[in-house]
């Protein structure tokens, strides 16, 4: 008998759970799914190895780093706390990164003046998680949740989007030091 009111329990969860999920879903902006669908395509335009010019190639680290500190703008405001946390989660990602992570089969050519760069999945999970991150916490906000409003909460959700930025700038410092070396 306490079985199948465990299964009735675990039912109504998923149907909480899914009408919870339609809620948010039905009450995004629009411009927040074209946002999405842009950055996904964009994402997946680096899995594909490819030859880029100099500015669009720095375009994708720069405009991530963008919206990483967009996200702490609507977030937090450009208090210090949440700037100082994310400056400082950001300069050690992009320094451990760029020291240790370089992708040696990036390649610049001068005579073109373009890199030749490998497909990669990574840009993509990590604009997907600095997407995520932002959507998560709009969310949060919307459902008034008081944890976002904590000072640990806006210090680690501040160091997540420095770190997420940490990866692109260590990937914009690679490939600025590519195109001196030549």
């Amino acid at each position: 008998m306490e079985h199948r009111s465990c299964d009735s329990g675990r039912r109504q969860e998923d149907i909480l759970g899914s009408t919870l999920i339609v809620q948010i879903l039905a009450n995004t902006p629009v411009w927040v799914f074209a946002l999405f669908f842009g950055l996904l395509v964009f994402g997946l335009m680096q899995t594909r190895t490819r030859t880029v010019r100099m500015f669009p190639a720095l375009l994708l680290p720069a405009g991530m780093i963008a919206l990483s500190l967009a996200g702490i703008n609507s977030s937090f405001g450009l208090r210090p706390v949440p700037l100082a946390s994310w400056a400082v989660a950001l300069a050690l990602a992009a320094t451990i990164g760029y020291a240790l992570f370089r992708d040696k089969r990036v390649g610049y050519d001068a005579t073109t003046r373009k890199f030749f760069l490998p497909g990669s999945w990574m840009p993509l999970a990590v604009i997907m998680a600095i997407f995520f991150a932002k959507y998560v916490y709009a969310v949060m906000h919307a459902m008034k949740i008081e944890a976002i409003s904590a000072p640990l909460f806006v210090v680690v959700l501040s160091a997540v989007y420095g770190v997420l930025s940490g990866y692109f700038a260590a990937r914009a410092f690679n490939l600025i030091k590519k195109a001196q070396m030549v």
